[in-house]
């Protein structure tokens, strides 16, 4: 077996390949820092503040993404950062003022709600934080008032105890605003007349009334009339939940949101609002789902320039083009299909200097048996001029020093000459200086297509077959 020398432009890999080694350790300790803290809430029973608790969380996301970018390139990990930074924002705008899960700490709201401070136990339930209106971020106000709390809509709140153990709790809204509240025999009456407990109450629903209790269960005014803006809320499971009739009347600005269905674990899932039986939900899965077997299966959608180079169009790249593919894999079930000259492909790049990018979309210049050389900006194919795109003047930029290994004369025939399943692509941007394509991660194997682009869908003038 022959050895080559470290030397060798070929096999010599990048110097900036690796970034300076505090930018792993950063992320690293990062990574411990939010680890800790988050150990410390789940098997310590500790109860982080709100600003604490995300600050934790997103120290672990970051400090894990971040180590793992510690061996990019600087270039290739500032891509990363900021699609990791797109999706906090994106996650963060969705959170605060839509929608958030939470985990159910304790069995105040058994049966409806199975509650457990281990870890991995208990239900988590989705809270929908837009219906009563948004709130200010880690304060008890709303910038602007929704719709109003309903009685037995079940709300997720913050605690007006300053030293509760779990700061942020769920109950089910019994006392609306006026109403006079006096619970005795195990039933709740309204202004002196007794509530019916709706069907969908756990069975034999009963509210206790013991001595040290006093909201909804004294008679004095201050006891049992529910000021204006404010609400009594109960635990169903009455005997074993500390609620309003402890701490009183909650006021609305506390009021984070409704519980909207338990969303695990799956054998426990259901839907309180009813919402999972609309027109909207049903729409909306049916999209999703649609899109999603589109994804995996059929297509995906794709930015490229278009022929003339002239601004950008929206195409769709068809991956049963050349067979059906295992989602997510380079494996190909069946196969069928041949690679033209001249399709623009969506394919796995070859060759160890593309580790980091998983796919790419470029145009096929030759095939199996073809001659092609790049030089002074033109192509040459079986020693013919060809335009790269037909109808098109498309100059072919010059690559840097030794990154032109493939497709150049005095090269070698080997490096110019299409070898059986394998083809030859010029990238989708040709007139980049530092384009990524055939010339420099080499020939690529039929076996790394995984569709063709087919469709211009973007913009309307230019809707049609890709050129």
């Amino acid at each position: 077996m022959g050895t080559t020398s470290p030397s060798d432009p070929e096999l010599t890999p990048p110097t900036d390949q690796k970034a300076p080694a505090l930018y792993s350790i950063g992320g690293g300790m990062l990574a411990v820092l939010g680890g800790g803290l988050l150990a410390l809430q789940r098997f310590g029973h500790m109860e982080l503040p709100s600003w604490l608790y995300y600050a934790a969380v997103g120290a672990l996301v970051l400090g894990i993404v971040e180590y793992g970018l510690g061996r990019m390139t600087r270039e290739a990990a500032w891509d990363w950062n900021k699609s990791l930074l797109f999706a906090l924002v994106l996650a963060l705008l969705i959170r605060w003022p839509i929608a958030e899960p939470y985990r159910i700490p304790s069995g105040s709201m058994e049966t409806t709600l199975h509650g457990d401070p281990d870890f991995g136990k208990g239900d988590r339930v989705f809270v929908n934080k837009f219906v009563y209106g948004v709130r200010y971020p880690f304060l008890n106000k709303r910038i602007w008032h929704g719709k109003d709390p309903e009685r037995w809509d079940i709300v997720v709140f913050k605690s007006v105890e300053p030293d509760a153990e779990h700061p942020t709790l769920v109950k089910r809204i019994v006392g609306m605003p006026g109403d006079h509240i006096h619970i005795t025999g195990g039933n709740v009456y309204v202004d002196g007349e007794l509530l019916e407990i709706p069907d969908f109450m756990p069975e034999g629903q009963r509210y206790t009334s013991g001595f040290s209790m006093k909201y909804g269960v004294r008679p004095e005014p201050e006891f049992s009339q529910v000021p204006e803006g404010h609400y009594l809320v109960l635990g169903d499971n009455s005997a074993n939940s500390r609620d309003g009739r402890y701490f009183g009347w909650l006021p609305n600005e506390h009021i984070v949101g409704r519980v909207a269905s338990i969303w695990w674990p799956p054998p426990r899932w259901r839907d309180f609002t009813g919402f999972s039986t609309t027109l909207w939900w049903n729409g909306l899965l049916l999209l999703l789902g649609g899109y999603i077997i589109l994804r995996l299966f059929v297509g995906r959608f794709w930015r490229t320039p278009n022929a003339d180079q002239q601004g950008m169009n929206l195409v769709f790249v068809n991956f049963l083009h050349f067979g059906f593919r295992l989602p997510m894999t380079p494996w190909k079930l069946r196969r069928w299909g041949t690679a033209t000259r001249g399709d623009v492909v969506l394919y796995r790049p070859a060759g160890d200097v593309v580790e980091d990018i998983d796919v790419l979309l470029g145009r096929i210049v030759g095939v199996s048996g073809d001659e092609v050389v790049v030089e002074d900006g033109k192509l040459l194919l079986n020693g013919k001029e060809q335009p790269l795109v037909p109808g098109h003047e498309i100059r072919i930029a010059e690559l840097p020093g030794e990154t032109h290994r493939y497709g150049k004369k005095g090269k070698g025939k080997a490096k110019c000459i299409v070898p059986d399943g394998h083809i030859f692509l010029i990238t989708d941007y040709p007139e980049h200086p530092e384009a990524l394509d055939s010339r420099s991660m080499g020939f690529v194997p039929e076996d790394y297509l995984m569709g063709k682009s087919q469709w211009v869908l973007w913009p309307l003038r230019r809707v049609g077959k890709v050129q």
